[in-house]
């Protein structure tokens, strides 16, 4: 479902900014993923406008691409208060989750603009630290915001920390394998077979939000134990 939520709702976006920034989503998904060869091909394919994007969107246009990302905020916000145990809020959380759209907006720009100069100097050694700690402090951050500060930052590091992994795992085995999956379903389902993979790189994004949250509890609880106390102060 929160995958379904992101192709509706916050990929469109995605779209219209990067025509307004004067790149394309297909440009940024072969930088980001390393595409090469056929795949990189059929992602420009699949993806480039053969009109700018920007021009066409106006008016009630952008209040549909805004309300769509303050819903992809919304789904995000409800996976964590049902992990966290947190009752939401409703409406009253509308600033909070404009600050996040803001926030993950920001941060997407940012990591476009510089990973290229990241993976120049350091490879992609340099690339999957800087990541990583990105990572873990945006999570970090999306979740005390999120949940309006009723866990402390303390409570939310495992998780986040737990996030980050997940995600740079996500990331490592998409770059590894996605090139070849690209051109294996254009070639056998054409344009859409580049959609099926986005897809699923979606449902991954959801399972790494939900996995990197539940894990850090787990680990918190664990160490919660009497068993583990006992053996902490004998």
């Amino acid at each position: 479902m929160f995958a379904g939520v992101l192709l509706l709702c916050f990929l469109p976006f995605l779209f219209v900014l990067q025509s307004l920034v004067g790149r394309t989503v297909a440009a940024g998904f072969v930088q980001r993923f390393g595409l090469t060869g056929q795949a990189e091909r059929a992602v420009r394919q699949a993806l480039t406008s053969p009109t700018p994007t920007s021009n066409t969107v106006s008016g009630l246009s952008w209040v549909v691409l805004v309300l769509g990302l303050i819903a992809a905020a919304t789904a995000i916000q409800e996976l964590y208060e049902r992990v966290f145990e947190v009752e939401g809020r409703g409406l009253r959380d509308t600033p909070r989750r404009v600050v996040w759209v803001a926030a993950a907006v920001a941060v997407t720009l940012l990591s476009g603009w510089a990973e290229p100069a990241i993976t120049r100097a350091g490879g992609l050694a340099l690339d999957a630290t800087i990541s990583l700690l990105g990572g873990t402090f945006f999570w970090w951050f999306s979740m005390r915001l999120l949940l309006a500060g009723r866990r402390s930052w303390r409570e939310l590091f495992p998780s986040a920390l737990a996030t980050g992994l997940c995600w740079l795992g996500m990331v490592l085995v998409f770059r590894l394998t996605i090139s070849s999956t690209i051109t294996t379903q254009y070639d056998k389902y054409g344009a859409i077979g580049v959609v099926f993979v986005i897809m699923t790189l979606l449902i991954a994004i959801g399972v790494v939000i939900i996995l990197g949250a539940v894990l850090g509890l787990a680990w918190q609880e664990r160490r919660r134990q009497p068993g583990n106390e006992t053996r902490k102060n004998p």
